[in-house]
């Protein structure tokens, strides 16, 4: 049995799409495991920012503002830090660029009661 000529000219409009689908499926793909991989990325940063925002308020509250600052740089290389102290409490921030993610900052905030007796 012969198939129709309409029936090849149909089919051969066809050759080539499942290759076309398939990249546009694979290439899909690969955006969204970086998109996830970039946000994973930035939650970890973002614990970071924390944990070294709450080790700069602690040091500072204890030993003064510049030893809070220094921890906080330690805890987190790279990122900006402040202390600032005032009212019987210390107050640190931490803040640094979200890697993988253009123009998203992170940032961390923590506040601690100043130890009696604690360098200024």
């Amino acid at each position: 049995m012969t198939v129709p000529r309409r029936l090849r000219a149909a089919a051969a409009r066809d050759d080539g799409s499942v290759t076309v689908e398939a990249a546009l499926g694979i290439a899909s793909l690969v955006v969204v495991v970086a998109l996830a991989a970039a946000g994973a990325g930035a939650a970890l940063t973002q614990i970071r920012m924390v944990d070294a925002a709450r080790e700069a308020a602690r040091v500072a509250a204890m030993s003064g503002v510049e030893e809070g600052t220094a921890a906080g740089r330690v805890a987190a290389p790279g990122a900006d830090v402040s202390v600032v102290g005032g009212g019987g409490a210390v107050t640190a921030e931490v803040v640094a660029p979200a890697r993988g993610l253009p123009g998203v900052e992170l940032r961390g905030r923590a506040v601690a009661r100043a130890e009696p007796g604690a360098a200024p």
